[in-house]
């Protein structure tokens, strides 16, 4: 066998190092969950039929008189209904091969589980922040007393972005559930990163006159702790970003501003669609019952020298309280 004698020979030099630890992708936050008004004791056997809530009306009062029999009322009643109709799962496949030639499949093994949640809470995420927009009717104001809850963003393309969500929008939504009687407390604004960015670049938001000192900018940044919510509060409005937000597929032509004005843009097909809510209990616009929570089992085929992973659920999804929910669209790429 020939030999090389050179020093400078690639034989003997390290062509590629490996580390112990794999480059996981960095995920958005999944919380909308946590805002779903979850019910319970749904019963096994009955997991694909349609779940109901009865409702009841308000009372008013009428005038009285002396000698005078009151006029018999009575509570209308009501049944709001949906179902558990979603019906998810996952299977992951390891072959002994697979363990037997790869140095890191031990640590394969531990991402399976997170791995296989996580894609099931994304697909959750993604169907709770659906079920606003798809619950309210389309092309349509969607007015209750006198509030509108599905509007354009007024971004007039001057003093702010064209077709972009502004304060005066969050103004306007404070109206619109406040007209509907939805809670003052737990109100959230559920936005896109870009319009997150349009708000944070506002002159009347970071004015120094305002804000002589930037406190909270240079204490806390613009997220608290927990990397979702951002410390400001615009007209007792908590705001979050999410990624997960759906986007309107066709145009609606009779969409408009708050004001009556039509958007910039020619088709706001394409447009983000922004949530401002009321949370809390029995309020949360979002109803939601679990016909099977997430399920894991794991078995082995020795015959193909194979072990499986595999996790399912179900669940359902149904817009509760459409008075206590807002959609404003705004553009996906309009930016300050």
């Amino acid at each position: 066998m020939a030999i090389d004698r050179s020093w400078g020979s690639t034989h003997l030099e390290r062509s590629e190092i490996f580390r112990q630890e794999f480059k996981m992708r960095q995920e958005e936050a999944t919380v909308a969950q946590t805002w779903v008004n979850w019910i319970g004791d749904i019963p096994g056997d009955s997991i694909r039929t349609a779940v109901s809530v009865n409702s009841l009306s308000a009372l008013e009062v009428d005038t009285w008189a002396e000698s005078t029999a009151l006029p018999e009322r009575r509570m209308d009643t009501g049944q709001f209904t949906f179902s558990i109709d979603e019906f998810k799962g996952l299977k992951v496949a390891l072959t002994d091969h697979f363990f037997e030639t790869s140095f890191q499949a031990n640590q394969v093994l531990a991402q399976v589980v997170p791995e296989m949640k996580r894609a099931h809470d994304v697909y959750m995420e993604t169907t709770f922040l659906e079920t606003i927009n798809n619950g309210q009717t389309a092309n349509d104001a969607n007015t209750i007393n006198g509030g509108k809850h599905r509007i354009l963003a007024s971004g007039d393309g001057t003093s702010a972005p064209a077709d972009s969500l502004t304060l005066s929008d969050f103004s306007y939504a404070g109206y619109a559930l406040s007209k509907a009687n939805a809670p003052v407390q737990g109100r959230i604004a559920v936005v896109d990163a870009i319009t997150a960015h349009n708000l944070n670049v506002k002159a009347n938001i970071v004015d120094v006159s305002n804000n002589p000192m930037w406190e909270g900018l240079l204490t806390t940044g613009h997220l608290d702790g927990t990397g979702l919510r951002f410390v400001r509060n615009i007209y007792g409005i908590d705001v979050y970003v999410s990624e997960f937000l759906p986007t309107l597929g066709a145009d609606e032509a009779a969409l408009r501003m708050y004001d009556g004005t039509d958007a910039t843009a020619a088709s706001n097909a394409g447009f983000r669609a922004n949530y401002i809510m009321a949370l809390g209990g029995d309020a949360s616009p979002v109803i939601g019952a679990m016909g099977r929570q997430p399920k894991l089992v794991s078995w082995r085929d020795e015959d193909i020298e194979t072990e499986y992973h595999q996790l399912t659920q179900s669940f359902g999804f149904g817009l509760y309280r459409p008075e206590n929910a807002m959609t404003i669209f705004s553009s996906a790429t309009a930016i300050a």
